[in-house]
């Protein structure tokens, strides 16, 4: 599946970006840049984990979503 369909990313900041989803527009998390690789929070900014990628970071969201 590809889960970038099931949500939106917007640049918010340097190495920092917004998750909505693509269906209501509902703000789902942030995906930062760190030098471990890609940090995702939920939308109560509960850190979920580091990823590889931005995909895998949706992936990720879209496990506990």
């Amino acid at each position: 599946m590809d889960h970038g369909q099931l949500f939106s990313v917007v640049m918010a900041g340097p190495a920092l970006w917004e998750v909505r989803h693509e269906v209501t527009n509902e703000f789902a998390g942030m995906i930062q840049r760190t030098p471990r690789g890609f940090l995702l929070r939920n939308d109560q900014t509960q850190a979920i984990g580091s990823f590889g990628s931005i995909s895998s970071a949706l992936e990720g969201l879209y496990e506990v979503a």
